[in-house]
């Protein structure tokens, strides 16, 4: 514990060093140096990695009990692809200045969960989310896009790998958004196809993100990733080994998602709907 204790206060004074820098660049009009914001995001990333594996697996109380570990991030890395600048800019206006990307290596989706934990430095396996694009296969002729969230043909759906997506919750949470304006008739929550899916977000299989999208999809979060503690929960980011990692309840105030169950609970049958398009 002591040696995480150390690695918790180093990443406290490098991230106060970060804001004076900040500070002092802005009282003398200087523009902060990407390449410096890029060091400092790949020292706090080291330093958020050496926490998560330090930090006790056996309960999830004691993982709990870490406080999160972001970067604060001042300017787009430079240093990143074409998409991961996008990403971050986007990020960044919205006010997500905490936020890690990592690149995984080309073994990444071979691996188990516990494996890509440790590659990103996620506080646990629950902590890695996907993010898949479903579609209301019998939406009433008239609805045809997303132009209306309450009542979308398209939602882009964020869920634990850990977890199992439940279609028929999904379904019901969609319809009572209409507050009851659309008949049950006109529901039917299905996984887009992968073409469908490359179209609306931009993004190929593994890539899939909601930050950055083509089409701007109404998104829904599940109660287990808000729920989440620490709440950092690392999904794709526009590549297929690009990563980012983000504070659940950032991402509830930047982006407005809708919020529910829409997972088996544990224990419970069923089977794993969300194997393709994922991020």
């Amino acid at each position: 514990m002591a040696l995480l204790d150390n690695v918790a206060a180093l990443s406290r004074i490098y991230d106060d060093l970060a804001v004076r820098l900040a500070k002092m660049e802005r009282a003398a009009g200087i523009t902060p140096a990407d390449a410096l914001a890029g060091r400092q995001l790949a020292v706090l990333h080291r330093l958020s990695k050496i926490e998560a594996a330090l930090q006790p697996s056996a309960t999830a109380s004691a993982a709990a009990a870490q406080p999160s570990c972001l970067p604060l991030v001042r300017a787009v890395d430079a240093g990143g692809s074409e998409v991961q600048r996008r990403l971050q800019a986007e990020l960044l206006e919205r006010g997500l200045a905490r936020h890690v990307f990592c690149r995984a290596p080309p073994d990444y989706y071979s691996q188990p969960l516990e494996y890509r934990q440790r590659v990103v430095g996620a506080a646990s396996p629950h902590h890695l989310c996907k993010s898949i694009v479903l579609t209301n296969t019998r939406a009433h002729p008239s609805v045809t896009d997303c132009s209306d969230p309450l009542n979308s043909k398209y939602y882009l759906v964020i869920v634990q790998y850990t977890a199992r997506l439940h279609t028929q919750k999904l379904m019901a949470f969609v319809k009572s958004l209409s507050g009851g304006r659309v008949a049950a008739k006109y529901f039917n929550m299905r996984l887009a196809p992968p073409e469908v899916s490359d179209e609306l977000t931009g993004f190929e299989h593994n890539g899939v993100s909601p930050i950055g999208l083509r089409t701007r999809l109404p998104i829904i979060l599940s109660h287990r990733v808000a729920q989440l503690h620490p709440d950092t929960f690392f999904m794709g980011a526009g590549e297929v080994d690009l990563k980012v990692g983000l504070s659940a309840a950032d991402f509830i105030a930047a982006y407005q998602p809708f919020v529910t169950d829409c997972t088996y609970d544990d224990g419970e049958g069923g089977e794993e709907e969300a194997a393709e398009t994922a991020g």
